[in-house]
């Protein structure tokens, strides 16, 4: 629900501007001067994000390799209780069973904690740079005299003269090296 309301703000947001330049008298439109950034774009190309992502990379191919090494015991464990349930007696093979289920619920679990670990990790990353970006935005913004600068995706047209994604990325950079 808080995510559909996430992605419907941008939209009315561009929606309210474009109706608020609308009204405006033509003579005073302009002074209008409108800006759009692509702030994925900027978190994937800025210095600060690539090296955050190959540190996620190397977060979640270490998950992987931990998973991968559980699935191989599970799997290990899986084949050898098939192949020598019938020749056990009823507790021993009640016990295999067991610990074959317990190893199942271990991955599952180690599973999940994986996934969560991997999205806080990719929160705590990216925070940072986008509260940053906020600002480099804002002296952009107060520097080049912009009515408005809006992300990319709550507009539904605009020429490519009035992006200023890789003006974001550039600045970002030299702030923050």
């Amino acid at each position: 629900m808080f995510m559909a309301r996430v992605k419907i703000l941008p939209v009315l947001f561009a929606a309210l501007a474009t109706a608020l330049i609308w009204s405006v008298p033509v003579a005073a439109q302009a002074e209008v001067k409108l800006a759009v950034v692509d702030l994925n774009r900027c978190v994937r190309e800025c210095k600060q994000g690539k090296r955050s992502q190959a540190e996620l990379q190397r977060r979640a191919q270490d998950f992987e390799n931990e998973l991968k090494s559980l699935q191989t015991e599970v799997s290990t464990m899986q084949k050898e209780l098939e192949n020598t349930a019938m020749l056990l007696k009823p507790e021993a093979r009640q016990a295999k069973e067991r610990d074959f289920e317990r190893k199942v619920r271990r991955l599952r679990d180690r599973q999940r904690e994986a996934k969560q670990d991997m999205m806080e990790a990719q929160r705590d990353a990216f925070r940072p740079i986008l509260n940053n970006l906020g600002k480099v935005i804002k002296q952009i913004g107060a520097q080049g005299k912009y009515t408005m600068i809006t992300e990319s995706k709550a507009a539904l047209y605009y020429p490519s003269s009035v992006d200023i994604t890789s003006q974001v990325i550039a600045a970002y950079d030299k702030a923050h090296p």
